[in-house]
């Protein structure tokens, strides 16, 4: 997994240069569950019409240069639910809480400050 990741840092960091390989040399990663995931178990998924929980508060975090899964794939859906935060960090890709950890964690403890 770790070569797939470093071949992927242009989509997956800020910083394309980054060496990423000693982020992932001890994942465990379990390709089979991912697929599952995002295949059978989610594949007719509609956050904005499944969600019983469309009331609960939550936060997505995402990095500007995030070309694996990018921000702009919600682009429309967080206007249409009311409980739902967007931070794009401007300086990350995939990983912002390793890009920015400072302001990641910021806007993390405010956004929880600010719950009910």
């Amino acid at each position: 997994m770790g070569r797939v990741v470093a071949a992927q840092t242009p989509m997956r960091f800020f910083d394309s240069h980054l060496d990423a390989s000693s982020l992932f040399a001890e994942a465990d990663t379990k390709p089979a569950l991912l697929r599952h995931l995002m295949g059978e178990l989610t594949h007719k998924w509609d956050v904005r019409t499944d969600a019983p929980w469309a009331h609960t508060p939550f936060l997505l975090i995402h990095g500007r240069y995030d070309y694996a899964v990018p921000y702009s794939l919600w682009s429309g859906v967080t206007e249409q639910l009311p409980t739902a935060t967007l931070r794009i960090f401007d300086r990350s890709g995939h990983h912002p809480f390793f890009e920015e950890p400072q302001a990641f964690t910021r806007a993390v403890a405010d956004w929880m400050g600010r719950l009910p």
